[in-house]
């Protein structure tokens, strides 16, 4: 499939089309995006910077210096530029509108138990700045071990995923001063660990799944619930070839060559959730964060239906505001078979959203 088909069918999945045609892109919303670093970030080919509203490097001390050790130089931190990419980039971003800081937390070339509470620390960092939505795409299970030892002592076990961890402790105050955090899933359906991670296991966050374009989960995507018995995650969104930005090639001169990619990952299913609520968010201003959290999960494929691999589906966008404002909204207190969730159809070449009986371009615009 071409990677514009790619595009489009992300974006239609959450059904945003429709909030961008009606002029909601996320103008207004403050967003920190916390990652490993950004690599040509702050290239202006690659992003708008007037939408930049700064950097921190965390790896660097308490330092607010940017780019102290590689943080936009160094390709290895290229994964913070795919994540803001599925938000900022103008042909694939999810609010291009919004507003970001950049936050650096994650050393890309170890994993050990600093990295948990260098990110409680960049939660503290996101509220000081007074941001409206976080975005995490990082989780923590397991550590590098020592040299000649088997496992690390810090390791975390399932028994751990309660919520009491420094980072989790730090995302839920984050979110109850009202912030709308977004944390990843984790990967790792398929392996070992199996379930989430930290921080993903906060409570009064969003922690996004991953799914394919039928809106099935993908084999990686990592399980809920928390070990105290709480959904998780509790919405998904795109994580199977994902369009993002990426650095592929090094031309002739030694020049980086970029461009519009796919790649896999509740990393990437994540800061899309996020931008859409950005755009929700500045289409319905006088809602609390609680109270949007709570929309975008009732507006889900699957609510008021769950599973512990997508939560309740993925959002709708556009019902979640037409729902909230009135406006030729869908019902959404009924569980609907699998026979009715939401699909994807093609129909004279044009991409149609099915969903409870009928039919929906991507402006929302009701077919039959």
């Amino acid at each position: 499939m071409k990677i514009f088909s790619l595009i489009l069918l992300a974006s239609s999945l959450f059904n945003l089309p429709a909030l961008h045609e009606a002029g909601f892109r996320g103008e207004g919303i403050t967003i920190a995006v916390i990652d490993g670093g950004f690599f040509r970030a702050n290239d202006p080919t690659v992003f708008p910077q007037d939408h930049i509203l700064g950097a921190f490097d965390l790896l660097a001390g308490d330092s607010t210096s940017c780019d102290t050790i590689g943080m936009f130089d160094n390709p290895l931190n290229q994964h913070g530029t795919c994540v803001l990419s599925t938000m900022l980039h103008d042909s694939i971003g999810t609010a291009p509108g919004a507003s970001y800081y950049l936050i650096r937390s994650e050393d890309m070339n170890a994993e050990y138990y600093g990295e948990v509470e260098r990110l409680a620390r960049a939660f503290r960092l996101a509220d000081s700045l007074d941001v409206d939505i976080v975005t995490v795409s990082l989780g923590y299970c397991q550590f590098d071990p020592a040299p000649g030892d088997s496992v690390n002592p810090l390791d975390f076990t399932y028994a751990d995923l309660n919520g009491s961890s420094v980072a989790s402790q730090a995302a839920t105050q984050l979110a109850r001063n009202g912030r709308l955090v977004f944390v990843a899933a984790g990967n790792d359906g398929d392996n070992d660990w199996h379930y989430i991670g930290i921080p993903s296991d906060a409570d009064s966050i969003i922690t996004v799944g991953a799914v394919d374009l039928n809106d099935e989960p993908t084999y990686f995507t990592s399980y809920g619930p928390t070990s105290d018995g709480r959904l998780k995650p509790e919405v998904s969104a795109l994580g199977l070839a994902s369009p993002v930005y990426g650095t592929y090639d090094i031309d002739s001169l030694g020049h980086y060559v970029g461009g519009i990619i796919t790649a896999d990952g509740t990393s990437f299913a994540t800061p899309e959730t996020a931008g859409m609520a950005a755009c929700l968010w500045q289409a319905l201003p006088n809602l609390t964060a609680m109270e949007l959290r709570e929309l975008i999960m009732q507006s889900s494929s699957l609510y008021p239906s769950y599973d512990y691999r997508r939560g309740y589906g993925v959002p709708d966008a556009w019902l979640a505001y037409t729902s909230a404002t009135g406006l030729d909204a869908l019902p959404k207190t009924n569980a609907m078979p699998d026979s009715d969730r939401r699909t994807l159809l093609f129909i004279n070449g044009q991409v149609v959203i099915e969903r409870d009986g009928r039919r929906y371009s991507l402006l929302g615009t009701r077919l039959q």
